[in-house]
């Protein structure tokens, strides 16, 4: 080997280096070969024999950052051209993913000037001003167009265009007019126009577009359809009917079950003299609710049995029929069929009765000491005093059903011979449907 105390004076580093990679990308430890001249000072080629000599990647033609070195000890030199291979002593690990420049260092000092690495001609387009795609790290481009598949993480596939091991992640917002926002994920092909799809709109909103228009959202209390939704004959349009094969079905809009001792906003009409009675009373607050027990469950009771209850209903989309399902209840009852006592419900277009439809009424039968409740009343003790020991509390379903489309008033009220010491009523477990 050459010693290396040449006065480096009469040394120039001319050479041009030709970058000849073999795949970078793909080699556990890529490689660059390089070639290059060392003359004296006068222009003659230095003696032939080894030196040693250090390479150095640079950011800058001058100054700049070390991205990469090694030494090699023994470079042979003939007629002053050398080859090498960098990376043959220390790992490859400048990304390339910009402009490098070669430093050769013989001895101690540097020589000048550094020579810039050029590229072969298809190499050209693997780093630009926007485009890079490093030897390590992450790739950037401008656009990328695979002509088969493409495969994230995984195999390759053998029967889907792309395959991904992990998660995709799309930006946020409506597809705009032929997919214009850039957003989401966008079909393309039968003749679409690539605003139809999967896109967020907003945090917490997951929307189906067709056409650039919202035809599902799904938020994470609710899913909205924008049109009507059917399948295998079940269809739900957009007022929210449900159909079966074509035909309608009641839906439930609303429920008064009077749980925890709430009215639900029912009030009391109390009873007026003259034509009408407690048809155009005034409204009053409305009786706490009580607790029955098992079966029963949560009622509504008025304090005196000459007061009617009553509720507007205003349910929600379009319907024609109205229905409302409730428990009706007797309580204390001791009559034997004669007709006596009764409990009604009826329908209203207002709160003052006019115009009111009484669309149920019931009688109540007396039982026999056999068939009473009486060990397990409806009533508390407190509700009244001096009840016979064979009376008997009940209840029974009730239904109206009524065209209507638009508010109503809803009504329940009591009809008694004995008054209110002996006998009461009770509401429970109402129910409004629509269709």
């Amino acid at each position: 080997m050459k010693s290396t105390s040449i006065r480096l004076a009469y040394l120039l580093f001319l050479g041009a280096c030709i970058f000849a990679t073999t795949t970078l990308q793909a080699q556990t430890n890529p490689t660059l070969s390089i070639q290059g001249i060392l003359k004296k000072s006068n222009g003659v080629a230095v003696d032939d024999g080894t030196y040693s000599l250090t390479f150095k990647l640079y950011t800058q033609e001058t100054g700049g950052s070390i991205v990469w070195q090694e030494t090699q000890a023994g470079v042979e030199v003939n007629s002053g051209i050398y080859n090498a291979v960098l990376g043959a002593v220390t790992p490859l690990t400048a990304a390339f993913d910009r402009l490098y420049y070669l430093g050769v260092t013989v001895g101690s000092s540097e020589l000048t000037p550094r020579v810039l690495l050029t590229s072969a001609p298809y190499a050209l387009s693997l780093i630009g001003v926007n485009n890079k795609f490093p030897s390590s790290g992450a790739i950037t481009a401008d656009s990328a167009r695979v002509a088969t598949n493409l495969v994230v993480g995984g195999n390759l596939p053998t029967t889907h265009s792309v395959v991904a091991v992990g998660g995709y992640l799309a930006r946020g917002g409506a597809p705009g007019l032929n997919g214009a926002n850039n957003n989401g994920y966008a079909f393309d092909g039968n003749s679409g126009d690539k605003d139809s799809g999967l896109f967020s709109t907003a945090d917490g909103r997951v929307s189906l577009y067709a056409n650039n228009a919202e035809v599902l959202a799904a938020t994470p209390g609710a899913v909205t359809v924008a049109g009507s939704v059917n399948a295998n004959g079940v269809g739900i349009n957009n007022n929210g009917n449900l159909s079966y094969n074509g035909l309608n079905d009641w839906r439930l809009v609303d429920t008064d079950y009077f749980e925890g001792g709430s009215n639900e906003g029912w009030f009391v009409s109390a009873p007026t003299s003259g034509t009408g009675g407690a048809w155009s009373g005034g409204i009053a607050s409305a009786a706490a609710s009580i607790n029955y027990g098992d079966f029963a469950g949560w009622v509504l009771k008025p304090a005196t049995n000459d007061h009617v209850f009553k509720k507007q209903f205003a349910p929600p989309g379009s319907y024609t029929y109205v229905k409302v399902v409730f428990k009706f209840f007797a309580i204390g009852n001791w009559d034997f069929g004669d007709g006596a006592s009764v409990g009604f419900g009826a329908l209203a277009t207002n709160s003052s009765g006019s115009g009111v439809r009484i669309a149920w009424d019931w009688h109540p039968q007396h039982h026999s000491a056999t068939w009473n409740y009486d060990n397990n009343p409806f009533r508390t003790a407190s509700d009244f005093d001096n009840v016979p020991a064979n009376t008997s509390d009940q209840w029974t379903t009730g239904t109206m059903i009524a065209r209507r489309t638009s508010p109503f008033w809803v009504y329940f009220g009591y009809s008694n011979d004995e008054g209110e010491d002996n006998e009461q009523f009770a509401v429970g477990a109402i129910e409004i449907w629509v269709k």
